[in-house]
């Protein structure tokens, strides 16, 4: 790789593959359909794949996790669970308009979830999604194989493991050193989570 991936934001890999510059990126759908919409002739060529097999099995990636909270000091706390639970229950519409970013966390919400991705008319070929019929079986949560919780969500968005990823590829710090760190970081927001009892 480049020494320009160590600045990438959340969208360069996107425009890296759709420049024809990357070959193969660990993402959500975010490539497809970002060349789909700005219309990169090379869109059509770009494939999905399944999350690599391993020896106990192989699990995508769950970085693009949403969780839903209403806040306690929030102004109209009743509407916001009746928000929540119609959305909830109404998925169907929202996996449609979310263009398959965000599957159901209750999968019978979306009945005909396979017959929609198997026939999508905005991809080249229309069966491009088809791939992700049980995406929910082999990709895991944040936090995986415990729970999300605010902590693992801070670490996640920080950066601290790409950071010593980084910081080790790039011969800045040891692999040693540059896990010491990351490890420092990390344990520093589990702390200040448990403190708060939110951990």
């Amino acid at each position: 790789m480049t020494p320009e991936v160590l600045t990438w934001d959340s969208a360069s890999n996107n425009y890296a593959m759709l420049a024809g510059n990357a070959s193969l990126a660990l993402n959500a759908i975010s490539v497809t359909r970002t060349g789909e919409n700005q219309q990169f002739p090379v869109t059509d060529r770009i494939w999905l794949g399944r999350a690599a097999s391993a020896p106990a099995r192989g699990i995508g990636l769950g970085h693009m996790t949403n969780v839903y909270v209403i806040w306690n000091f929030a102004s109209n706390v009743a509407d916001g669970k009746k928000f929540l639970v119609d959305y909830m229950g109404h998925f169907r519409h929202a996996f449609a308009a979310g263009r398959f970013h965000n599957f159901p966390s209750f999968p019978a919400t979306v009945p005909d979830l396979r017959r929609r991705i198997a026939g999508d008319p905005e991809a080249t070929p229309p069966n491009k999604y088809a791939v992700l019929d049980d995406v929910l079986a082999w990709t895991a949560n944040l936090g995986y194989r415990g729970y999300s919780n605010a902590a693992v969500e801070e670490i996640f968005n920080t950066g601290a493991l790409n950071e010593m990823v980084g910081k080790a590829a790039s011969g800045a710090e040891t692999p040693e050193r540059a896990l010491d760190i990351a490890h420092a970081h990390c344990e520093k927001v589990r702390a200040n989570w448990r403190a708060r009892g939110k951990v």
